[in-house]
């Protein structure tokens, strides 16, 4: 009896298998991040690890009326830099506790 084969998985076994590893600002998050490293670390060795984080959406109508208004651009644009620092600064610090463990993200 002939196997069916299936496209997508042909040649799986030459892929790394990826493992996304969500991350926010809690206390909660870095253990869990040092909680999988220590206890899933060999099949970890030989995975792609990819860090992912996301940013409240931030209401802007608080701005809006603060302002007696409307918001001005500087401001949008000042509070998504800052955004973009706090989520680049959470993704080097769980790519520091990755490197800890040895594991490349």
């Amino acid at each position: 009896m002939e196997k069916l084969k299936n496209p997508e998985m042909e040649g799986a076994g030459d892929k790394k298998e990826r493992v996304m590893i969500a991350i926010d600002e809690s206390e909660f998050s870095r253990y869990a991040i040092e909680w999988t490293l220590q206890h899933f670390h060999a099949s970890l060795l030989n995975s792609q690890i990819v860090l992912f984080t996301v940013q409240p959406i931030v209401d802007y109508g608080y701005i809006y009326a603060s302002s007696l208004g409307f918001t001005s651009p500087e401001v949008v644009r000042t509070i998504q830099e800052n955004q973009k620092k706090v989520a680049t600064a959470l993704l080097d610090k769980a790519t520091d506790i990755c490197k800890k463990y040895g594991i490349t993200a």
